[in-house]
């Protein structure tokens, strides 16, 4: 979208956003840095607190966010949402989230209209496939591999041998192919069944990509680059994607939520990509239980409890987890 024509829309969705004076304005935050991933505090005049996590944010960036939204109502974390950009805004959503659960007595996908089911499928990333059955005996039944040009049917072949019946596996690309090659790896592995090719090649060129999705079966998944809903409107406009595949620690969950009402207008799974802490993985759980269309959730190891492929949704007020603030100090 012309960024012109983008200034003018965004002008007139713009709604005023009162300050609040009550025991749900939001007073005080917090940040926490960590090699992968940044972790927001916000606590209310009633001393609630509410955890988010997102991609690495300097302090200043998180200042700025905050005089944003300070003296805020907590519970007005849509239209907050429209003052934020970038990761920030995916940390502070959540942290919103998580005060309104527990201002209403209600974990988060409650509060967004789920739970559209009771558990979410999970999936690990095996970057060393001498893993798998450690992985497996934490119960992990869906496994993302990482491929070279070269390796990927025999690198699929050899993990699906191993692994055995009722395993899957998504090859990831990383972004790191050319077109050209990454057509001839979707065709090599198409028989191969694997759940999708993850991030096949850049997204500079959606009709290079297009050729990709015209030429092989093979499903495939893009998304992880993406900051806001409008980056995969061309994407699926062009029937290029088969799963979307947002960045928890680059988008919010009400921005995921909003992406994947798009994508269900053209039956397009939605896999949440999260590589960061249990603060992330316990929102895109509540984004799981939220969305008709979610598929799947990467879920590092020791982030989630996980049973024969699957983790349970959390069930109590707001993000639903227990948080010791030790654990990033």
């Amino acid at each position: 979208m012309p960024s012109a024509l983008l200034t003018r829309r965004l002008r007139l969705a713009a709604q005023p956003i009162p300050f609040a004076t009550g025991p749900n304005s939001v007073t005080e935050a917090r940040l926490w840095r960590t090699p992968r991933f940044s972790v927001i505090r916000l606590k209310t005049q009633s001393g609630l607190t509410g955890y988010g996590e997102c991609a690495p944010l300097e302090q200043a960036e998180f200042d700025s966010a905050f005089a944003k939204i300070k003296g805020r109502e907590a519970t007005s974390f849509e239209v907050i949402r429209t003052l934020l950009s970038g990761p920030v805004e995916a940390g502070i959503n959540t942290a919103l989230l998580d005060i309104t659960g527990k201002i209403a007595k209600a974990p988060i996908f409650q509060l967004l209209g789920g739970p559209t089911r009771n558990k979410a499928r999970a999936m690990a990333s095996l970057d060393d496939p001498k893993n798998l059955d450690t992985l497996m005996k934490q119960g992990y039944r869906a496994f993302r591999v990482p491929i070279t040009q070269t390796n990927a049917a025999s690198r699929l072949k050899e993990l699906r041998q191993a692994a055995g019946e009722n395993v899957d596996f998504v090859l990831d690309g990383a972004g790191k192919f050319s077109p050209g090659i990454a057509s001839t790896i979707s065709a090599a592995i198409e028989r191969l069944h694997p759940l999708w090719f993850d991030e096949p090649c850049p997204l500079a060129n959606v009709r290079a990509v297009a050729k990709i999705s015209e030429e092989n079966v093979t499903p495939l998944g893009f998304g992880r680059t993406a900051s806001s809903p409008i980056d995969f409107q061309e994407l699926l406009r062009e029937q290029v994607i088969d799963v979307l595949r947002p960045d928890l620690a680059k988008m919010s969950i009400s921005s995921i939520r909003r992406s994947a009402a798009i994508a269900e207008t053209y039956y397009t799974a939605v896999a949440p990509y999260n590589n960061g802490g249990k603060i992330a993985t316990a929102a895109g759980l509540h984004l799981a239980a939220s969305i008709p269309n979610f598929y799947l959730l990467d879920i590092p190891p020791g982030t989630a409890t996980i049973k024969d492929g699957f983790a349970m949704l959390p069930t109590a007020p707001g993000l639903g987890i227990e948080i010791n603030e030790g654990d990033w100090a």
